[in-house]
């Protein structure tokens, strides 16, 4: 085996000579087998320390590399992550100017409601619940300095409040619908009762306002407020209109003492027994009685007139007049613009009359109806 070793040794490494010329002489360089050997061996080692070599930097290359790709990663998500809370912090910033919104018309129609239903019991509960709402509307639900860095575990409760609050505020508008909606319907029913729907058909929805008026401008921003709390409004816009008309009417008999002594309607005539109509009510009382104006108005007429006796007419808005007749004194004049409640003349016997009372008329757009009915009718809505 030796042999064969040694032999194939010297058949691959031979002696070999190099001859090597350099400044015009030869010079001759023996290879011996084992130098031989030896080269090989350091050209060996070399190649596989370059490969080695080599290898370990590509190896380094890609962990950094990948390092690299991990961090730019790490970096996208993290921007991701944070336009994403930037989106919901403006969504809830939104969502925020909403309930404001809804907290301004809410606040402003409890401050508007009439004071038939502001001083009702479960107004009372509502005003409470807004003020309940007002103030969770105004606690810290957003941290503006923090930003987009809000956590989104936070971000998630701030969500559950915000729904809370619009859940509560949509509650409270129904509640306050209700109220209106019935408050509306009792006066409605009240008007046909006495007769006086059909006149007041075209002044239910809320007209301009003609009287003096003014102020700043200061309009809701109605494109964050869900249209069903805009027509909650106008319900009570409408609602307000229609008790201004109510305050506006002849609610009450004019005077404070006295017992109705002849009805409206159908009788026989005190003077020659005859069947008659009687346009008006005959209040009998004291002489001198102070007599009142039933609602504001302005003095048509004011004097003699006939069988009325001494005699005064008033005309009030939508179409209502009023007259009183028999009077012991007249306190106003022709032109004078009278507050409701005002005395206007004393009870007396002037006229076509037996004795001391007031013949007391109201007329709605030149047809006389009944007094009392009216006055029985808007009792039972005050």
């Amino acid at each position: 085996m030796s042999v064969f070793i040694k032999s194939f040794y010297h058949k691959l490494f031979p002696v070999r000579q190099l001859l090597i010329r350099q400044n015009g002489e030869v010079k001759h360089v023996i290879l011996t087998p084992w130098l031989q050997v030896f080269a090989m061996f350091c050209i060996l080692t070399a190649i596989t320390w370059l490969t080695v070599s080599t290898l370990q930097v590509y190896s380094q290359t890609n962990i950094i590399s990948d390092i690299e790709q991990s961090q730019i990663t790490k970096q996208q998500k993290w921007q991701q992550q944070q336009q994403a809370q930037q989106r919901l912090h403006e969504q809830q910033l939104e969502q925020l100017a909403t309930l404001e919104q809804k907290h301004a018309l809410l606040q402003s129609m409890i401050e508007s409601l009439p004071d038939s239903l502001s001083k009702a019991e479960d107004s009372t509960t509502l005003e409470i619940e807004e003020k309940q709402q007002q103030s969770d509307l105004h606690e810290p639900l957003i941290d503006e300095s923090k930003g987009s860095h809000i956590p989104l575990q936070q971000s998630s409760s701030l969500e559950q409040r915000l729904a809370a609050l619009s859940t509560q505020y949509k509650q409270s508008f129904n509640k306050l619908e209700t109220h209106i909606d019935q408050r509306q319907k009792n006066i409605l029913t009240m008007l046909k009762g006495a007769g006086l729907d059909t006149a007041f058909a075209n002044q239910l929805n809320y007209p301009v306002n003609d009287s003096a008026q003014g102020g700043p401008l200061n309009l809701f921003d109605e494109s964050r407020i869900p249209s069903e709390f805009l027509t909650t409004a106008d319900k009570l816009l409408s609602l307000n209109n229609l008790e201004s008309l109510l305050s506006e009417l002849p609610q009450s008999l004019p005077a404070a003492d006295y017992y109705i002594s002849s009805s409206y309607g159908l009788r026989k005539d005190p003077m020659n027994g005859r069947r008659a109509f009687h346009k008006g009510v005959d209040l009998a009382g004291w002489h001198k009685t102070e007599i009142f104006a039933p609602a504001d108005g302005t003095v048509l007429r004011a004097g003699r007139n006939g069988g009325y006796g001494n005699f005064i007419e008033l005309e009030h808005k939508n179409g209502f007049v009023t007259r009183f007749g028999h009077l012991n004194k007249i306190k106003v004049k022709k032109g004078q613009s009278v507050t409701k409640n005002d005395v206007i003349g004393l009870m007396g016997s002037t006229g076509r009359s037996t004795s001391t009372h007031l013949h007391y008329e109201v007329l709605l757009n030149d047809k006389h109806v009944n007094p009392v009915k009216i006055t029985k009718a808007l009792s039972r809505v005050r």
